[in-house]
């Protein structure tokens, strides 16, 4: 057993795919891998006013600072991307039969193809804007060589191939499967210095054939992943436009090529009502990104000290912000809020030619031009947890957070209290369980992650027909849900009168 088991990794090394990124695909060290801090080795006391400046710019653009949730995301990714390419080993016999069968059925229609035995790896990776969903990965993405160039290879049966170990892109605006298929070509060229996307006779196909077209090509220069972005309610969506954008990912996947879907949940939400067959591309791993919460280990540990500390100021800010409650204020538990919010004081109080950023100017930057109205509605809504303010905005899930945020009646409540998150209900409640708050590996946050996409589940099935948790009437929420917003009005006032009946005969 134990020399199959050396056998299997030596004949990995030889993976030609492998052997040039296997060290860049190693997770040992990830955070310190990810980490990027533009201010380091920086005295900040010295320098000029238009560097002060510029490193703020780096502040939203470059600073890194991995959470757990990005550790987890990113080991994700870079497991993927070895296993698929370990089941894509040139030098087998086996896959380089399948890979010339799947060449074959270049100028047949997508749906014309039959199903290959087995597939690749798929990720999906869903929540509203702002959040650093593709932040995250493509800060994991571009620690890897995206191009490698091969040599003759006798084993692989290859005399030269560029190999593109990523390629990222967004969807096109219009949902439209044909502009999809053009922005992966153009991807390719970009990331290899090919011309696929210039190639009459290629882009003159039919979208079902072009789809084929593409696998092929994907799988000719050993893609490794394809990570799609902007999946949207909006713009996929479509009837048989929308389920031909579907069986195109189904067949990437069948064909070996791991891929990673990523947009808002309305986005996730349509996909799904293609086929059941598309919860395979979570078969990697379905991350939900949320906006954190006051008392997440993500944001105390992990991203208000980093944002605290990238401080370009002459001197230190004199607040004090141990678990930042002053920073979650102004961010509501977005990344790019945190992040906006320190830039635009530090800007500010260099404008006025003060030495620090103090509360004053965090308030006054935040009433200023570099927040709209909107935005202060939408870091309020998560900040308060009030699904008020979170309606007017199309793309998110508004009814979902008030299920998650336990203002739906009995059930919703039954549920929370039998998942992890009641723990998370007595850190806000002041309980013993806040005193101590240890670091949670990768491992114990995937496992919560897990049972939190379970609840999550059943509340969006009960969230429609669900009560609101009883306010009191003075409660602008309890007025502003009642009158205008809570969908099912109706429902509302019987199982209030029912609640009535109920009570009397109790009293009785």
């Amino acid at each position: 057993m134990e020399h199959s088991a050396n056998s299997t990794i030596q004949h990995f090394s030889e993976n030609p795919f492998l052997n040039k990124l296997d060290k860049h695909l190693s997770t040992n060290d990830l955070e310190e891998k990810l980490c990027c801090w533009p201010i380091a080795n920086i005295d900040t006391r010295n320098i000029d006013l238009q560097t002060r400046h510029d490193l703020l710019d780096c502040l939203q653009e470059q600073m890194f600072q991995p959470t757990l949730t990005s550790l987890d995301t990113a080991t994700r990714l870079y497991r993927m991307i070895r296993r698929g390419y370990i089941g894509r080993d040139p030098t087998l016999l086996a896959s380089r039969s399948r890979t010339m069968a799947i060449a074959r059925y270049a100028g047949k229609g997508i749906n014309d193809l039959p199903w290959l035995p087995s597939s690749a790896k798929g990720m999906r990776i869903s929540g509203i804007t702002g959040l650093g969903k593709s932040y995250e990965i493509l800060r994991a993405l571009k620690k890897l060589p995206q191009k490698i160039e091969h040599g003759l290879s006798v084993a692989a049966d290859w005399n030269h191939v560029t190999q593109a170990t990523w390629l990222y892109v967004a969807m096109s605006h219009d949902g439209s499967l044909g502009g999809l298929l053009l922005q992966i070509l153009t991807s390719l060229d970009l990331a290899i210095g090919t011309n696929y996307a210039k190639d009459r006779s290629l882009i003159s196909l039919s979208n079902e054939k072009l789809a084929v077209h593409i696998g092929i090509i994907l799988i000719n220069h050993g893609v490794g992943v394809l990570v799609i972005d902007e999946l949207q309610g909006r713009n996929f969506s479509g009837g048989a436009r929308g389920g031909l954008a579907a069986t195109f990912f189904l067949r990437l996947l069948n064909f070996g090529i791991p891929l990673v879907l990523m947009g808002n949940p309305f986005g996730m939400d349509v996909l799904d009502t293609f086929s059941q067959d598309m919860r395979r591309i979570g078969s990697a791993g379905n991350i939900e990104m949320h906006p954190l919460e006051a008392t997440d280990y993500d944001f105390t540990d992990c991203l208000a000290p980093a944002l605290w500390r990238y401080n370009v100021m002459p001197e230190p800010s004199p607040i004090s912000d141990p678990d930042g409650t002053l920073l979650f204020k102004y961010c509501g538990g977005i990344r790019d809020y945190g992040a906006r919010i320190r830039v635009s004081s530090q800007r500010l109080a260099l404008d006025m030619g003060d030495q620090f950023v103090t509360a004053e100017h965090m308030e006054e930057a935040f009433w200023g031009a570099d927040f709209s109205a909107r935005d202060r509605d939408l870091i309020a809504g998560f900040r308060d947890k009030n699904p008020i303010l979170l309606q007017q905005f199309e793309d998110i899930p508004w009814e979902r957070y008030a299920a998650r945020w336990g203002l739906f009646q009995q059930r919703a409540r039954s549920m929370r209290q039998n998942t992890p998150n009641a723990d998370k209900d007595n850190v806000q409640n002041g309980t013993p369980n806040s005193e101590v708050k240890p670091r949670k590996s990768v491992a114990q946050q995937t496992i919560e992650n897990i049972r939190r996409n379970r609840t999550n589940k059943k509340n969006k099935e009960i969230s429609q027909e669900a009560l609101i948790e009883t306010l009191d009437q003075n409660d602008m929420r309890s007025i502003g849900l009642q009158e205008y917003l809570i969908s099912g009005i109706e429902e509302l006032r019987i199982n209030e009168d029912k609640d009535s009946v109920d009570n009397s005969l109790v009293g009785a």
